[in-house]
């Protein structure tokens, strides 16, 4: 807490000494590394709060990206794209067995959603379009039993469906 109240000192007297002048090459390196540095330590804050927030290395980050437990197994895997998620993003138990599956676009879910139990079964599976829930979704209990089967169109139910019977064992895509 200290390095933070120290930082933003500096970096408000920084701000108050530049009276509009050019920064020099040296300067600005100074700056984007001050900046670097306050959203790193907001964003731990962050995710000391919410260890499941996802939060990219900068606003206009792309490529890879891969969160850990402290046990050194994935917790979560997948792009960002200028500084949104995109593509295919995974999520893992603590234990190391899968507990989502998500597809971005350029930071909205889009298209199929498919979350786990603990114990490897489907919790429930649909679509999204432009971040809202659309198309038929499945829930199923822990045994893999279906409990319900709803409809959604732009994040409403528009109708629930009588369950089947048998237990789902895989994804229809």
């Amino acid at each position: 807490m200290k390095y933070l109240i120290c930082l933003t000192i500096l970096v408000g007297f920084y701000q108050c000494s530049n009276n509009n002048e050019p920064l020099s090459e040296a300067e600005q390196r100074a700056a984007d590394s001050l900046s670097k540095v306050r959203q790193k330590v907001v964003s731990d804050s962050l995710k000391k709060t919410n260890p499941l927030l996802i939060i990219p290395p900068d606003s206009n980050y792309t490529g890879e990206y891969t969160d850990k437990y402290p046990s050194g197994i994935v917790k979560f895997k997948g792009q960002f794209r200028f500084g949104e998620r995109h593509g295919q993003w995974l999520s893992f138990y603590p234990n190391g067995m899968a507990w989502s599956e998500l597809h971005f676009d350029k930071g909205l879910r889009e298209g199929l959603n498919v979350t786990y139990f603990e114990n490897g079964k489907i919790n429930y599976t649909g679509y999204y379009k432009n971040d809202k829930q659309d198309s038929l979704w499945l829930f199923y209990d822990t045994l893999g039993m279906q409990v319900a089967k709803v409809i959604y169109k732009n994040n409403r139910v528009v109708r629930e469906l009588p369950v089947d019977k048998e237990p789902q064992t895989k994804v229809k895509h």
